[in-house]
């Protein structure tokens, strides 16, 4: 009698149950009992029944087998193929021989001609490399059952499964695009198959929709059988004439990450970067890499799906092509560019710089400037200020005077009147109301240098001002959209309400636009069911109050900005309403109470008070030197979260957080 399940569960000191889930792999059995049980195994010599019954399963002789033709296994796509198309086979006996073409047309010629002469081959899925429709026509004539995964042939009647590559290049381009990118590069393997083809297009596609004239020099091409390809890598991204670049397939995308590293490219501050393919380590470098993923699984469950239609004469005469959907993920190689009130690109700070003669010069010179805050009682405010007073005063530029208009248009004119009496060389200013404040704006314009913060007055035009600075409000809309997606990420549908400013700012508004088209576009289970505008911040509370009467169903909120998102947590309470999430934006001392206690507010996207406050006077000592180059600046926002709450507080506040919030 043969050794049993029994004898190895008695020799191993476990349970039948055990060995069964170490042959089986059903559940978590520790290493050291697996170790145990494959030695009993392998000294017994026990053959569990699940291989005896495979083993049964399997076809012997003719027809016995699929041949698989790829272009080679080391790229993840095809070697993860071989493996689902391995699995998916076993269910009908198959064995899976898998051939390689290495690329090369001529070879892929020669194994076509030998497969057809084997008569153990049953059916053949194949990633053509040829144009030869010569040779092509001869496996459709051959009567062979087959399919091609992954690209297809140039003859009619070819059953096929194909990644949607058309779709996937233009979703990520769109995703460029919707970043503020215009000048976007596309890499493609110098090859006139299916799916360059199909990617070029979905490239085009995109660009044209949007209206960015599409231009030939950013479609860089590539032979992967040239020994100076890195080189000339190297050469298109030294030439700096794209701010993001998009690798159309596994083995150019890391040949992209490659340069990038030689060459000091800081990703993706320097430049945006989207790969192709999704591999374990795509989320483990540095940034994490944004990727448009093919859905291999379906791809090879489709193609062997198909095949064995064809092989058992069930399948149609009518030729079948399906398209499966590929995912972009998005991680943090890809950066949003901030624009000004004209659509123009902004610079980061680093990029306005004094040099050592202009601060000799400023401080000889013995400028005076003046502020005209919107607001001064809160602690952005009081940092901004602070930043501003200590890096004017280190170039020798005295500060005359700081006004708080109270957000009352009537008031800042009346301020700015008597700050036009003190004679500054230069006015910073926070405008506001846009509409209102205007006409004062322009006269006080034609007389001195305007440094403006966030807002911009109607009617300005490029020349009105010496330069515009605002946290880079696309990125921070689309970061406060972000937390309340991957809070909701794997939890059943939500609906979620959106509670804004109705004075339409420049600021606001573009913060709040792209907030809320991240979500409709990357929120799949969530739904918005309410828009609620406020113009006051008091206002604020009752307009969360109409809309929970109206909705008392939403599960999160997305708040403009952090006070009037304290009034929409007021009303919450009054409500009783404990489980409603809040994503915002600015970080203060209220805010991140509620976020360390676990209560109401998420997450949140902060400007950073102090380092803009630092860009607002460099930019001011720039202009009183007549040096306006640099007409809008945008600074980076900071994602805030518990998890780095401390971290946060450090970098933004410029202190230590307080012993009550961590507590």
């Amino acid at each position: 009698m043969g050794v049993t399940i029994q004898d190895v569960a008695d020799r191993s000191g476990v349970s039948i149950a055990t060995v069964s889930h170490v042959i089986n792999k059903t559940r978590y059995v520790s290493p050291e009992l697996v170790e145990i049980i494959e030695k009993v195994i392998q000294e017994t010599g026990y053959k569990p029944k699940v291989q005896i019954s495979k083993a049964r399963n399997l076809r012997m002789g003719k027809k016995s087998e699929i041949a698989l033709i790829v272009p080679n296994t080391l790229s993840v796509v095809y070697s993860h193929l071989v493996v689902v198309l391995s699995r998916q086979l076993a269910p009908f006996g198959y064995l899976l021989s898998t051939y390689l073409s290495n690329d090369d047309p001529d070879r892929e010629k020669h194994l076509l001609t030998e497969i057809m002469a084997n008569k153990r081959i049953a059916g053949v899925i194949i990633t053509p490399v040829s144009d030869d429709s010569s040779a092509q026509a001869k496996l459709q004539l051959s009567g062979i059952p087959f399919v091609c995964v992954e690209r297809t042939m140039n003859i009619n009647k070819v059953d096929s499964i194909l990644s949607d590559n058309f779709h996937g290049i233009y979703k990520g381009t769109e995703h460029l695009i919707k970043c503020g990118h215009e000048n976007i590069a596309l890499l493609l393997e110098n090859s006139s198959s299916t799916t360059v083809v199909d990617r070029l297009a979905g490239y085009k596609a995109a660009m044209i929709e949007y209206g960015i004239p599409f231009r030939e020099e950013l479609v860089v091409r590539m032979d992967l059988d040239r020994g100076d390809i890195e080189l000339e890598l190297d050469k298109f991204l030294r030439s700096k004439v794209a701010t993001a670049v998009f690798a159309g397939g596994n083995t150019l995308t890391l040949l992209l990450l490659k340069s990038v590293t030689t060459l000091g490219i800081e990703c993706p501050k320097d430049l945006s970067v989207i790969g192709f393919g999704d591999d374990s380590w795509c989320q483990l470098v540095t940034p994490p890499l944004t990727t448009l993923k093919q859905d291999m699984e379906t791809l090879g469950q489709s193609a062997v799906q198909m095949l064995i239609g064809k092989i058992k004469a069930e399948k149609q005469a009518k030729t079948e092509i399906k398209l499966v959907p590929m995912d972009l993920t998005i991680r943090k190689s890809t950066q949003n560019i901030a624009r000004g009130p004209f659509g123009e690109m902004s610079v980061y700070p680093e990029e306005n710089i004094l040099t050592e003669a202009e601060i000799v010069e400023l401080k000889q010179r013995k400028f005076a400037v003046a502020i005209s805050f919107h607001y001064s009682g809160d602690e952005w405010t009081a940092l901004h200020e602070q930043a501003i007073r200590d890096t004017l005063m280190k170039y020798g530029i005295r500060l005359l005077s700081v006004a708080d208009a109270h957000f009352d248009p009537q008031l800042q004119i009346a301020q700015l009147e008597g700050i036009m009496l003190q004679h500054p060389d230069a006015i910073i200013a926070v405008p506001t109301d846009e509409e209102k404040t205007a006409a004062k704006f322009k006269q006080i314009a034609s007389q001195t240098k305007l440094i403006l913060i966030n807002n911009m007055p109607q009617g300005f035009e490029k020349d009105d001002y010496a330069c515009w600075i605002s946290v880079n409000e696309r990125e921070n809309g689309q970061n406060a959209a972000k937390i309340l997606i991957d809070y909701f990420d794997g939890k059943p549908p939500a609906k979620i309400g959106l509670l804004t400013h109705g004075t339409p700012f420049f600021a606001t508004k573009q913060r709040d636009f792209f907030a809320e088209q991240t979500l409709l576009e990357l929120g799949n289970n969530l739904e918005i069911v309410a828009h609620g505008n406020f113009y006051t911040i008091e206002n604020a509370y009752d307009t969360c109050i109409r809309m929970f009467q109206e909705h008392p169903d939403i599960d999160g909120l997305y708040v403009t900005w952090e006070r009037p998102a304290l009034k929409a947590i007021e009303a919450l309470q009054d409500m009783g309403l404990k489980k409603v999430v809040i994503s915002t934006t600015d970080l203060d001392y209220q805010i991140a109470s509620f976020m360390a206690k676990g209560q109401y507010v998420i997450g949140l996207s902060s400007q950073r008070p102090y380092d803009q406050g630092v860009a607002v006077a460099v930019a001011t000592a720039k202009a009183l030197l007549g040096r306006t180059e640099f007409k809008c600046i945008g600074v980076p926002p900071y994602t805030v979260l518990s998890s780095n709450l401390e971290k946060a507080w450090k970098d933004l506040i410029k202190t230590r957080m307080p012993d009550s919030i961590k507590q």
